[in-house]
Formats: C-alpha cells, structure tokens, sequence
C-alpha cells in the first residue's frame, strides 16, 4: 500500500503531538515531519516534498496564509489542508483564494480529517459541512479580479513576508539574498502599488489576495 506522506504544522505542542499519535496509527498514512512555524514549514515542504500539509491558519513567524501562497508559487503540486479552530467567514475565503485545497474546523472528528486528508491527496478539494453554510454565497462567485499583476515573481515573495511582519534582513536571510535588493525590492514595490507605507502593504495584501 503507497502511504500517503503528510507534514503536519501547527504552535500548540500538545494539539501536534495529539494529532500525530493519532495519525500515526493510520496504516495510509505517514507524518515525514512537524512544524510549529509557518517558516518551519516551508523548510520542511522542501525537503521532505509531502503529498499532502495540514497546517494551522494562524502560526507565529509566517502565518498559515502567507506560507500557503508562497507553497502555491514554490510548490504547487503540494495539496495544503487546512486544520483551524477559526470558522469565520473572511478567514476561510482567505486561505482558499491564497490556494489551500481545503478546510476543517478543529471541531471535525478524526474521520472527518482522514476523509479530507485522502480527498486532496487525490487532486480532489475538500470543505468541511461545518463551514459550507458560512461561505456558501463565495463558493458560487469565487472569481475576483487580479489587482497585482505588475509586480515580478519575487517582489510578490518579498511583499508576502513584509505582510508577515518581517524585516528586510529576515526577508533576505529567508530568501538568500542581500539586504541591499530587499530594500530595493520594497521600493519597488512601494512605487508599483502606490503605497507609502508598510501598513498600507499589509492592508492591500489583506484586501487583494497578493
């Protein structure tokens, strides 16, 4: 039997190593890795190259939202599901329209994880009944339109973790590149998007789906 391969994200320990004992005992499935960290993450998605993420939506350093849309830029073969205690309706159409592949509030029984689990592994989406009524009018309009096209490939990596809240030299670390293009990056982008301020990036990222 091919197992399917998981890693497994989220910043409470005790509700990781629950859900791992858990997993673990599955005979489809294997866990390659943990993360605590929306940073973490990404390291770990790029090594180990998981067939499915069930992540957390909010995670300390790069939430479940910025790391989503950067896996969907690097790694778009990588089906993310989303395991959240969050059920609000702007929060799940956020992490859908950044690319996750489906959702289940913590509330869900461990079928129904397993369920989700083995549909995305599949190429197949999966949104929990618990939250279909709450984004049911989004599920039948899901198109908006695409505000950010003129910004590259990487001022849009760079303004996903300025959203993030991080600084120039932790963007530049994280990406290997100097500070110095960091700087330059964020000019740019400023001058694009005709916006002063970090705040005012936050904001648009927020509002536009970057």
């Amino acid at each position: 039997m091919k197992k399917i391969k998981i890693i497994i994200a989220d910043d409470h320990q005790i509700f990781l190593d629950g859900l791992h004992s858990i997993l673990n005992n599955v005979q489809d499935i294997e866990i390659v890795a943990e993360a605590n960290n929306g940073v973490d993450l990404l390291k770990k998605a790029e090594i180990h190259r998981p067939d499915v993420i069930l992540t957390d939506l909010r995670m300390p350093g790069m939430d479940g939202v910025a790391a989503v849309r950067y896996l969907k830029m690097h790694l778009p073969d990588i089906p993310v599901l989303v395991l959240s205690m969050f059920e609000q309706q702007e929060e799940i159409i956020e992490i859908l329209k950044a690319g996750a592949r489906g959702y289940i509030p913590k509330k869900a029984g461990i079928k129904e994880v397993l369920i989700a689990i083995r549909a995305v592994a599949r190429s197949r989406k999966y949104l929990s009944p618990y939250i279909s009524d709450t984004i049911s009018e989004w599920i039948d309009n899901p198109e908006m339109p695409d505000p950010h096209t003129e910004l590259t490939k990487r001022e849009r990596e760079v303004l996903d973790l300025v959203a993030a809240g991080k600084t120039s030299q932790q963007i530049a670390d994280f990406l290997n590149l100097s500070k110095l293009t960091v700087d330059t990056h964020r000019k740019n982008i400023h001058r694009k998007l005709g916006i002063k301020s970090n705040t005012g990036l936050v904001k648009f990222v927020l509002e536009n789906q970057v």
